[in-house]
């Protein structure tokens, strides 16, 4: 069946980048309103595109976006698969720094230049061709579910309010996400984990408006130099997070958990090289991609305060702004490590400030996953018949807020595998995906969906 699916895909490629190309003009950023009429309409060019495979497609209207779904039924002991995805994307600032604009799509040497070209419009397209594939051969006997949300980029909140109501329309026995990549270009690599997210925004406010250093310097209290010293406090001088209570419920990885991070490629070398920075930072005592994966983190998203502009401002500025994330592994309760986290900045607000929270929210709870389940082991044997390379096990540091979430809601076995790799630039300027990648993705996923089809039956032979 590989070899017929290559020459199906390379006969197709041409109306597959056209309809890629659509899809990737729609500007759906989701973080901006202004684009909310682009999300919707990408939304509706989906559910058209769906009905016209074949499935039964609709919008579902949440409290914000509307998210995309579609059900195709199959064979009653065949599985039932529920496709997740996104129609979201991130913005495309500093738009100076593309080299073509950001939703006019772009094919230069074999890569796709578009935003949203791997972030998630790639990623799920592919698999979209490949589930359409063999619906048309006659060779798609599960039960497919599609389910495209368009707020990922944002923290999910339209579909998580929807899913308690959904529960029944989204059983399934397997979830697939497209949305994560590879420890390098072409080596197949499964997700068992990702970690949780939270936010949250503060001002630190001072004098009424801004002073005249010269005036009033070493006498009115300074929010910039506050709010260096507020942010100091959060961490100790080994790396970790100091907030208290932060790394009550965290749990160290299993032996078995540490035994396959050590085969997850890392080179330091090569990462100051991307970087131009080393992987110095976090818990000293764990590796590179064991603080990435198993332990959590606190990071400073945004400082802000007084004047940045060429020359010299003599001012005690007025406020300082602070953004901060938190990235989160299981057992760790999002909620209650937000609440810590204020309250530890509350208690070391410098004398004659004022904080105030601004904005906090909870993207979702941290995901691991067994590397032992059957699920995992079929998906390996599928990746390295495409990639013909070893297929490494990685624990993501990143977050898809919702899967968590949407996996326990449907009772589904997640299965997080995807194709994308640093070079595509995912959320700066100039993201592309290559054909290759592409090609990868529509394999795997059609083998994948084949391969449970394949074990569905022999099971029920076995049992008849």
């Amino acid at each position: 069946m590989l070899r017929e699916l290559e020459r199906e895909f390379d006969r197709s490629l041409d109306r597959y980048l056209d309809e890629w190309r659509e899809l990737l003009a729609f500007p759906s950023v989701s973080t901006d309103p202004a684009y909310a009429g682009a999300c919707r309409e990408c939304a509706a060019w989906l559910t058209g595109h769906l009905a016209g495979m074949g499935f039964e497609a609709q919008l579902l209207p949440t409290p914000s976006l509307p998210v995309v779904w579609a059900q195709r039924a199959g064979d009653p002991s065949a599985p039932v698969v529920l496709l997740y995805g996104h129609y979201d994307v991130q913005p495309v600032d500093p738009l100076e720094e593309w080299r073509s604009p950001p939703f006019v799509p772009e094919l230069r040497n074999g890569r796709m230049y578009a935003r949203g070209a791997q972030d998630n419009k790639g990623q799920l397209f592919y698999a979209l061709k490949a589930i359409q594939t063999l619906a048309e051969r006659d060779l798609l006997r599960a039960t497919v579910k599609i389910l495209v949300e368009g707020e990922e980029e944002c923290g999910s909140s339209g579909l998580a309010g929807s899913l308690s109501a959904w529960r029944d329309r989204l059983k399934a026995e397997v979830l697939m996400v497209t949305d994560t990549g590879t420890v390098a270009p072409g080596t197949g690599t499964i997700v068992m984990g990702l970690r949780g997210i939270i936010h949250l925004t503060a001002v630190l406010r001072g004098p009424q408006h801004d002073l005249h250093s010269g005036v009033h310097g070493g006498r009115a209290p300074n929010p910039a130099q506050g709010m260096a010293q507020l942010v100091t406090s959060l961490y100790t001088a080994e790396g970790r997070v100091a907030v208290k209570g932060f790394y009550d419920a965290v749990e160290p990885p299993t032996l078995r958990e540490r035994e396959l991070a050590a085969r997850i490629p890392f080179d330091s070398a090569a990462y100051v090289a991307s970087t131009g920075v080393p992987p110095v930072a976090g818990e000293p005592e764990f590796t590179p991609v064991e603080r990435v994966g198993f332990r959590p983190s606190l990071d400073i998203n945004g400082l802000h305060s007084g004047f940045g502009g060429p020359g010299s401002k003599t001012i005690i500025p007025a406020q300082a702004l602070v953004k901060m994330t938190a990235r989160l592994v299981p057992r760790q309760d999002p909620q209650s490590c937000l609440q810590a986290i204020i309250r530890h900045l509350q208690a070391h607000t410098p004398p004659g400030l004022r904080l105030e929270v601004v904005e906090q929210g909870v993207g979702g709870p941290a995901l691991r996953l067994d590397p032992e389940v059957p699920l995992v082991a079929q998906a390996r044997k599928v990746l390295e018949e495409i990639t013909r390379r070893e297929v490494v096990l990685l624990w993501e540091g990143a977050s898809i807020p919702i899967v968590s979430r949407l996996a326990e809601v449907a009772g589904a076995q997640p299965l997080l595998i995807g194709f994308g790799c640093d070079e595509d630039r995912a959320h700066a300027p100039n993201e592309s995906f290559s054909l290759s990648q592409f090609r990868q993705g529509y394999l795997y996923v059609a083998s994948m969906l084949a391969h449970l089809q394949a074990q569905a039956h022999t099971a029920g032979s076995r049992r008849g």
